[in-house]
């Protein structure tokens, strides 16, 4: 049986991994939303050599070198944007392109020669490597 206090930290766990269903005593089930998160693939249809997942909204530096797809889940929350590098460490932007909103599985084969990424929040500046 859950006490009051269990079920606030059960919640509370969920909340801050993933968006998740969580059963509830006398099954309740009650959908907690978390953030937007991101696998770097292998293949273009997102089912090869997919990575580990991180938060889209974590604007840190991505070394996926040679990836063709990203798949996503979670709930996007806003608009976001992939920055391409042509070198690691994501010294600078040699293209940029907004994030497809309600695409779970996304082709970027195009960047493929690319060295690094990052993810942004909002919108594409210019180009400046």
């Amino acid at each position: 049986m859950f006490t009051t206090k269990s079920l606030a930290l059960l919640l509370a766990a969920a909340a801050s991994t993933a968006a998740a269903a969580v059963a509830l005593p006398n099954n309740i089930t009650t959908v907690i939303q978390a953030d937007y998160w991101a696998q770097f693939c292998d293949d273009t249809d997102c089912s090869q050599g997919c990575g580990e997942s991180v938060q889209v909204s974590n604007p840190g530096c991505l070394g996926e070198t040679g990836r063709r797809s990203i798949l996503f889940h979670g709930g996007a929350g806003g608009d976001y944007a992939l920055v391409v590098s042509p070198s690691g460490n994501c010294p600078c932007q040699s293209t940029c392109a907004s994030v497809p909103t309600g695409v779970q599985c996304w082709d970027i084969s195009q960047y493929q020669s690319a060295q690094s990424f990052r993810f942004i929040g909002g919108s594409c500046g210019a180009d400046n490597c």
